[in-house]
């Protein structure tokens, strides 16, 4: 079992392949859509770091946390959703609580 990580950041960067999608822009970051391809990174936990596809159906699956929808989201929308499931599980620390 992974032991419980203090919160720093997290980050996720989305690619579009062979110009499938617009990058449609919001004050949330682009909007996902099936077949981007994402790039999740927790800073300072190389354990969490994951480089993944959007499904067909809209989902995708991360470490410790499962499927989770991400077409029709924003990146950060989907970063947080991330960040939330994290915490839930112990596996990050909320941000400013103090490490165990």
């Amino acid at each position: 079992m992974m032991r419980m990580a203090r919160f720093l950041a997290i980050g996720l960067a989305a690619f579009i392949l062979g110009g499938t999608t617009a990058p449609w822009a919001h004050a949330g970051g682009r909007v996902l859509a099936p077949m981007d391809v994402i790039s999740i990174r927790i800073l300072d936990q190389p354990d969490l770091t994951a480089t993944t596809r959007v499904e067909p159906d809209g989902s995708i699956n991360f470490p410790y946390v499962g499927r989770i929808k991400a077409a029709g989201r924003t990146e950060d929308d989907v970063a947080r959703e991330i960040e939330r499931r994290l915490v839930e599980r112990k596996i990050l620390a909320r941000p400013g609580a103090s490490p165990s």
